[in-house]
Parts: C-alpha cells; sequence; structure tokens
C-alpha cells in the first residue's frame, strides 16, 4: 500500500494541459498490490519542480470523492505512459517494481 505523504489530484486533462502548456514533468509508477489472478497493479505519481506530488485520479467523481487511477501492466500502464507520461522509457525489475530511464 502506498504510503500516505503531501500529495494533491491531477485527471488526465490535467496532465493534458501541463503538456499542451510545455510544463516540465515527472512521473513515476508505484505498485500499490496485485489483482486477485495475482497481476501487479500501479498508480501514477506526476512530480513537477516546487509542487507536491500529484496522484493520478479518474475524472469521475463517486460519492466517496476522486479514487486513484489504477493500472495493470499490459495494456494499461505502456498505454497511459507512451501517452502521457514524461518519455523515459519503463524498466521493470524482478520484483515488478518499475524505475525510468532515459532514452538513449
Amino acid at each position: 500500500m502506498p504510503i500516505a505523504r503531501n500529495q494533491i489530484l491531477i485527471t488526465i486533462d490535467g496532465v493534458k494541459d501541463l503538456s499542451e502548456k510545455g510544463i516540465a514533468f515527472r512521473c513515476r509508477y508505484e505498485l500499490v498490490g496485485f489483482t486477485d489472478d495475482g497481476k501487479p497493479r500501479y498508480q501514477c505519481i506526476y512530480l513537477r519542480e516546487g509542487e507536491p506530488e500529484a496522484i493520478l485520479v479518474s475524472t469521475r467523481i463517486t460519492p466517496h470523492g476522486p479514487e486513484p487511477r489504477y493500472f495493470n501492466i499490459w495494456p494499461g500502464l505502456f498505454k497511459h505512459h507512451l501517452e502521457f507520461g514524461d518519455g523515459r522509457d519503463l524498466r521493470f525489475g524482478p520484483d515488478y517494481k518499475l524505475t525510468l530511464e532515459e532514452r538513449g
């Protein structure tokens, strides 16, 4: 389970806005657990200079408030990172933890 920390919320539209405005950001993926059939699940955290971490949430608000978006590796996480990531390459460790590395 993720550790509680100072975080704000961001939606896909918020990420699109950052990209359109040319605002630099980084992202990372945290392993938050496993599905019933043993597949790892991740949440996406966006980082900007001088700002608290922003956890990606669904644009739909539930009666309990916004909920984090979770991704399975394929196709969810790959598709999301290609479209809304920071341009770094994904690298998986043997424990399913992810690191991101500069291309080239």
